[in-house]
């Protein structure tokens, strides 16, 4: 380990000396226009930063709920910050680099160097502070959350239109039926960029790393409560040259509140109207800010209750007791804290944890209970994290830090299985994730140019990831062992990441009001898999204040995961008439192979680039709007080639992967190397002479994947004055995505396709404050698919629902209600249902549920109160 660590911090050193260092330079202090609308302090503070390139450091609760006056001319920087914070309540130091913007109540003594101040403005996409970002990056507070009637990530970021519903989530309903990589195992939440896996999007806490949740090498992002969280910021763009893999189809970053003095509690109550789904969530927020330091602690506890297939009429087809959505209960918890240690140190410590159950009922036919024949699944996760933080600055322009992760996600399922009112089968199985991080590295700013400082931020780090998979199945007979290993992944690292601003505002040439480069590269050494530098390049071009043309390009990899490398092979034995075929006898049967391959898995690569215009006129304050164009040129993807056993054996992409007519030898060879022997679906005793077919779904690389498409992102706030305050938002999506499953095949449309995700989705709608009082609503789009299944292609329509929310905050002025909060909202306001699909067996979902939601209409009451 040693030796290797030591070559990833070389490489890192090495790649940051291309970069010549000098002396700091002062840069002069210059005058330039400002025209900022009143507004939020924060918001003006940002731009105020951004306008003339110094940064400057505040702490998020210290500006919440302030306003600023309107900044009209030509100021400095100074001058411009302390004209906002004028009437605040807020002071601030002004440095040669930087301002610091404390509250009255914060110590004043002198604060030595700005890294040890949580600052604002840290971006997502970038690992320097202050850079301004080249790929587009969606940001979502705690506020408008709430505001928006969202208590908990998961449902949050299902919303986000570049989001695919699809792969794990509570909601995807048939056991992997729909999509072979679509299956709810743990009741978790994943995310799932672009619909390229939530393998393909990397998850973060504060910066760093998770333990993934079972074996589909996801991050939970459920597990973290709501109230602890001040923003996420995700960006839909590729990453591994700033985090590493996993970051192919983008990165979401969940960062804390910083910090949090007193203590609040809250408690609500909701439930679908059409049955099912009564959910109960109480949290609780502590915490105490002292001087130099900070403590936050969070709680929060949420229990609901199944949706059933008897609660919803388009499953009337189904056996009620199926399960759409599965009953849960969760406690999930965050703490956190910081302390300055002398001028020059600040620690940091994040820790979580969450402990998850839930319940699914699975009928194996539509015309008895699942106690009849069927299964009962109770799946139990539990897992935890520590992530400190030790940040140095060594002088007011140069600060290194070390940091590291130890975590663990540990998920146990038992399945009962039960055929003519008795149990006959027991599964259990067991997977236990473990991460171990540390890292360090230095941010910079080397030397300064007309255009503003150049920075550099370098580092190695290593990263160890294992899984152990533990799965049995237990009759009154017999214990028989299906998989059972441990799997272990090292990756040692070194990174760097250049900023380069030529021109800013204040040189005042004609047609480029800004122009920065930005560039990272990042080594990674797999032993035993592939080592691989993986970089990334950005470039801002602003012709006028008003206008930003951006533009990144990257490339990006992925290890296998885990369990696809080391998974054992499973052969099955299914009725031909499973896969829609009816060219067969009634008798004729399938082998199907599925599982490991880990002798012919490689490692994932992928290429991508995004376009973006950026426009925030001036003469038309707070309204931003953003156009991007994607396109990602995904190569040796490792999937599962079955999309959907419905018209199988005549679908000519399946072509490769089947062979008629097998020999004995062939039927040998199927059954061969698989610990567990044959699972025997049919109900009949085997008869090697009714296998009519082969196939071979087990894991592989597929020859390309590629999507491209359109994002449209707009905001604009109205401060109308006595009316209160609107923001208004939109986010619109138009994906197109194809995959090659064999080389030699023709490209197969996946955007669009049923089970994948659909080629538009939108998201629109406002919230509005005044005094105590705030409302928001919301119109949401998931447009319609294809289902492609057999000859007769037929179309499946979207959803459309409109989600609404108000509340009401009591003032100081009524001592009984001071600090008390009330709030309702509704989702799914008209109740509107998901469309009818064909069922390739009749216990299937009769709607697409990677896309779709089985809550309906879902209305809710929370009370809050702030002690």
């Amino acid at each position: 380990m040693g030796s290797r660590f030591r070559c990833a911090l070389l490489a890192a050193v090495a790649i940051g000396t291309f970069v010549p260092v000098a002396p700091v330079l002062a840069a002069d202090e210059r005058r330039i226009e400002y025209n900022i609308e009143a507004g939020d302090l924060g918001e003006a503070l940002k731009a105020v930063s951004r306008l003339s390139g110094k940064e400057i450091i505040f702490n998020s609760e210290a500006v919440l709920g302030k306003t600023a006056r309107r900044l009209h001319g030509r100021f400095t920087a100074d001058e411009a910050v302390q004209a906002l914070l004028e009437g605040s309540g807020l002071t601030a130091q002004f440095r040669k680099e930087v301002i610091i913007i404390r509250g009255r109540a914060e110590p004043s003594g002198n604060l030595a160097y700005p890294s040890t101040v949580q600052s604002d403005i840290v971006v997502t996409g970038s690992r320097i502070r202050g850079a301004t970002p080249t790929s587009p990056v969606i940001s979502m507070s705690r506020q408008t959350l709430t505001d928006a009637g969202f208590t908990n990530l998961g449902d949050a970021v299902r919303s986000i239109p570049q989001n695919f519903g699809g792969g794990q989530n509570p909601g995807v309903a048939g056991g992997g039926l729909q999509g072979g990589n679509n299956q709810n195992v743990t009741s978790s939440s994943t995310l799932n960029l672009r619909g390229l896996g939530p393998d393909a999007t990397l998850t973060l806490l504060n910066g760093h790393r998770l333990p993934y949740d079972a074996v589909y090498q996801g991050i939970d992002i459920a597990s973290i409560p709501l109230a602890a969280v001040d923003r996420i910021e995700v960006v839909a763009d590729g990453a591994s040259a700033i985090y590493g893999s996993d970051a192919v189809g983008g990165v979401a970053n969940v960062i804390l509140r910083p910090d949090y003095s007193g203590l609040s509690t809250s408690a609500r109550y909701g439930g679908s109207t059409d049955g099912g789904n009564q959910q109960q969530q109480y949290s609780a927020v502590g915490g105490a800010v002292w001087q130099g330091g900070g403590l936050i602690g969070v709680f929060d506890y949420n229990r609901s209750t199944a949706i059933l297939a008897k609660d919803r009429d388009y499953t009337r087809t189904l056996d009620g007791s199926s399960t759409l959505v599965p009953a849960m209960r969760q406690i999930s918890a965050i703490l956190a804290g910081h302390q300055q240690i002398g001028t020059h140190f600040r620690l940091s410590v994040d820790s979580t944890y969450n402990r998850r159950t839930s319940r699914t009922q699975s009928p194996s036919t539509v015309t008895a209970d699942y106690s009849i024949n069927g299964a009962l699944s109770l799946p139990r996760v539990e897992s935890f994290s520590v992530s400190p933080r030790l940040e140095w600055s060594i002088s007011p322009s140069w600060h290194a830090y070390a940091t590291g992760t130890y975590g663990v996600s540990d998920s146990r399922v038992t399945s009962a299985q039960f055929a003519s009112r008795s149990q006959f089968l027991t599964a259990l199985v067991h997977y236990r994730d473990t991460l171990a991080t540390g890292e360090a590295g230095i941010e910079a700013h080397v030397f300064t140019l007309p255009g503003g400082d150049v920075q550099l931020a370098a580092g190695a780090g290593y990263r160890s990831n294992s899984l152990d998979v533990n799965t049995q199945t237990v009759t009154p007979v017999i214990t028989t062992v299906l998989s059972d290993f441990t799997a272990n992944r090292d990756s040692y690292y070194g990174f760097a990441e250049i900023n380069v601003p030529l021109i800013s505002p204040a040189l005042i040439i004609p047609a480029v009001y800004r122009l920065s480069l930005n560039a990272a590269v990042r080594y990674e050494d797999y032993p035993g898999i592939d080592r691989i530098a993986t970089p990334k390049l950005g470039i801002l071009y602003a012709p006028t204040e008003d206008i930003d043309l951006k533009g990144s390009w990257g490339r990006s990899f992925k290890a296998p995961t885990l369990y696809q490398q080391f998974n054992y092979k499973a052969v099955s034995l299914k009725p031909a008439s499973a896969y829609g075929a009816t060219a067969f006898p009634p008798t004729a049967t399938v082998l199907q192979t599925s599982g490991g391959n880990a002798d012919s898995l490689r490692p994932e690569h992928a290429s991508t680039w995004t376009a973006s215009l950026a426009l925030h006129p001036h003469w038309l304050p707070h309204a931003q709007l953003e156009v991007s164009y994607f396109h990602i040129a995904y190569r040796d993807r490792i999937i599962t080639p079955l999309q959907s056993s419905l018209g199988a054996l005549s679908n000519p992409i399946y072509a490769d992967i089947i062979t008629f007519n097998p020999s004995a030898a062939q039927i040998a060879a199927a059954l061969a190397n698989a610990p567990a022997g044959l699972s025997n679906q049919t109900g009949n005793p085997y008869d090697p002479a009714s296998v009519v077919a082969i196939l071979d779904n087990r894991q592989r690389n597929s020859a390309r994947q590629r999507a491209h498409g359109v994002d449209i992102n707009g905001r604009y706030t109205i401060d109308p004055g006595q009316l209160g305050t609107f923001n208004l938002q939109a986010q619109v999506s138009y994906l197109s995505s194809r995959q090659i499953l064999i080389e030699g095949q023709p490209s197969l449309d996946l955007a669009g396709e049923i089970f994948n995700p659909p080629h538009w989705r939108a998201r629109a709608g406002f919230d509005w404050h005044k005094a105590g009082y705030s409302a928001a609503a919301y119109f949401n789009r998931t447009g319609g698919e294809i289902d492609n299944r057999l000859p007769e292609h037929v179309p499946v329509g979207g959803l459309s629902t409109i989600d609404i929310a108000g509340g009401y905050t009591f003032g100081s002025e009524n001592a009984v209600l001071r600090g008390l909060s009330v709030s309702a909202s509704i989702f799914n306001l008209l109740n509107a249902k998901p469309a009818r699909i064909r069922q390739a067996y009749g216990i299937d979902p009769s709607y697409d549920s990677n896309n779709v939601s089985a809550v309906g209409r879902f209305m809710s009451l929370t009370v809050t109160k702030k002690w």
